[in-house]
């Protein structure tokens, strides 16, 4: 199942860089949280958040270093950004939003209705977020010209063993 959300996530990403970015975009490895691990949310520079509530609990992060959020919130709103603040926050978190529409529709025919929360944006290092532990987590990397980013959906669902 597990090599089947990170193919949903590629899906997704690709869909965004298709639609509204004239970016290549290149997947690279997946990774998935081992059972025994309790959850812990990323830990990078700017991450975008979106939240699943209804058919599965969980959500989407799009994270990545500062440069690269500027330069991808820049290139999907055609407009010249300094800092991911603003306008590129916005635009980064609705890139996200893009991701996790994906994986809603394509989750949805198998887990009933998921509703997403608006985007959340997060930037800096000094700050902690906390989930709940028993989350499962696949984090699909990829890179561009702007450089490495990667989608987590991060989620429980009842009877999901890896």
């Amino acid at each position: 199942m597990k090599f089947e959300f990170a193919q949903m996530i590629k899906d997704s990403v690709h869909e965004l860089f298709e639609a509204y970015m004239p970016v290549d975009v290149t997947p690279g490895p997946m990774v998935s949280k081992k059972e025994a691990d309790p959850y812990r949310p990323p830990d990078t520079e700017v991450t975008a958040v979106i939240n699943f509530s209804g058919g599965i609990q969980g959500g989407v992060h799009l994270a990545c270093p500062t440069h690269t959020a500027v330069e991808l919130a820049a290139s999907f709103a055609d407009e010249d950004f300094k800092v991911i603040s603003g306008e590129a926050g916005d635009a980064f978190g609705e890139m996200n939003n893009i991701i996790a529409g994906g994986l809603q529709t394509r989750l949805s025919d198998h887990y009933g209705s998921i509703n997403l929360t608006p985007p959340t944006l997060i930037t800096g290092s000094d700050y902690e977020m906390h989930y709940k532990t028993n989350f499962h987590s696949i984090k699909q990397y990829f890179k561009c010209e702007s450089g490495p980013f990667f989608v987590e959906f991060f989620f429980y669902i009842e009877g999901y063993a890896p």
